[in-house]
């Protein structure tokens, strides 16, 4: 077993994926259960399958404990939730619970772009109610997740007696992420010729303006998702991912893909419903080896990457959840940089 294990969990809007980013920002591992472990199980049978609802979420017990069970690394905090979560609480060492108040669950639910989950107002009202239920794992410690996320972050750092401060020294190249990011934006097909005319040439932003180019983007954005480690561990990726023969840099798109690429200098991919049907079935986390995938990032990149296999791991199911809600005629805006 890893020499502590902390879970943090809560309520859909909560902050688990928030805290989840913040934590991988200042260097901790950690997993966030919705991207590595989680499928969705036929609440009659237990077995996967059946519709998708929000209590049917279940972890892969093989994986779960596998990674529980590791000796490194020393601390690992897992940000999630599961119907079976309870089986695994003896692995933690602490228990944490994002509690947040009622108003604050309404804004957050109705704001998030990176989960379409509560913005029916059913759903709304089931999270609700089960927010006043106050059910949590016995043991659980509350944390006040309305506070800012760097506030609540300190405040689980201070629980599990870790470091709170951040350490750019103690953070490894791959869990950097500086300016150059991942992010995926799901905007309608026929919007394409309005983000690449948007697509001027990078420059310096004067203090009190914005980028057209982002304004644009957020403005057409169905959904967008953003990539918790450095986009550096997806530019790695995505050509391992295309000797699998799961090819997401090339669409019928590539015009206006690399046009938009060229004046932003970066890496920029359209990612259709054909990407969607392909492939989306072999981004499953749990049918990669993490092992496979440092030893491919370290003999790509030429260093060793102690940890990177979370990262990398976690950037399919990112890719994954990139590709879901594509459908005809709705495309994703996926940058690097």
């Amino acid at each position: 077993m890893a020499k502590r294990n902390y879970l943090v969990e809560g309520l859909s809007g909560a902050g688990k994926s928030s805290v989840y980013e913040e934590l991988i920002e200042r260097g901790y591992k950690a997993i966030s259960t919705d991207r590595t472990w989680k499928y969705h199980a036929d609440p009659d049978t237990g077995l996967p399958g059946g519709p998708i609802h929000h209590d049917d979420s279940m972890w892969d017990q093989q994986k779960a404990v596998s990674e529980l069970e590791s000796p490194e690394p020393e601390v690992l905090f897992v940000c999630g939730s599961s119907r079976n979560r309870d089986r695994f609480l003896p692995y933690f060492t602490k228990i944490f619970n994002l509690r947040i108040d009622d108003d604050t669950m309404r804004r957050r639910l109705q704001e998030r772009t990176n989960n379409e989950f509560g913005k029916q107002p059913e759903e709304v009202e089931l999270m609700l109610r089960l927010n006043r239920s106050d059910e949590k794992p016995a043991g659980a410690i509350d944390v006040d997740a309305t506070q800012p996320l760097n506030q609540v972050v300190d405040e689980l750092l201070r629980l599990a007696n870790c470091r709170t401060a951040r350490s750019d020294s103690r953070l490894t190249p791959w869990s950097k992420r500086g300016s150059a990011i991942g992010q995926s934006f799901v905007i309608s097909e026929s919007a394409l010729q309005i983000v690449q005319a948007a697509a001027r040439p990078r420059k310096r932003i004067v203090r009190g303006t914005s980028d057209e180019f982002w304004d644009v983007l957020g403005r057409q954005a169905i959904t967008r998702m953003e990539y918790g480690w450095s986009s550096y561990v997806l530019a790695t990726l995505l050509p391992y991912l295309d000797e699998q023969g799961i090819d997401l840099m090339h669409s019928d798109q590539d015009e206006v893909a690399s046009t938009i690429s060229q004046t932003r200098e970066g890496s920029v991919f359209v990612l259709t419903s054909d990407h969607r049907e392909r492939y989306l079935a072999r981004l499953d986390p749990s049918a990669f080896d993490g092992a496979v995938l440092r030893r491919y990032y370290e003999e790509f990149n030429e260093m060793t990457a102690e940890g990177v296999d979370y990262a990398m791991l976690d950037g399919i199911a990112f890719l994954r959840d990139t590709l879901a809600p594509l459908q005809s005629a709705i495309v994703a805006v996926f940058i690097i940089g």
